[in-house]
């Protein structure tokens, strides 16, 4: 099987299948590929006052473990 490489400019969203109603997580999320940096990508449905749903989203850099070192200084 080919190794899929995602295009710039691209990316994919998945369905949050454990948002709860009243929750502020996010209804989807996933990467991007924008200017050959890998982002993390997350939207929300919305309605507006006049009962108008509309999409927002926020785009950031990935979650990234703390370092292995920083660990090795902590004496726990």
């Amino acid at each position: 099987m080919a190794e899929y490489k995602q295009k710039d400019q691209t990316f994919k969203l998945w369905k949050n299948d454990y948002k709860k109603e009243g929750d502020n997580k996010p209804d989807y999320s996933g990467s991007g590929l924008i200017n050959g940096e890998e982002k993390q990508i997350s939207l929300w449905i919305n309605q507006d006052k006049n009962n108008k749903r509309y999409l927002s989203g926020q785009i950031q850099e990935p979650y990234k473990k703390a370092e292995q070192a920083e660990k090795k200084d902590s004496p726990f």
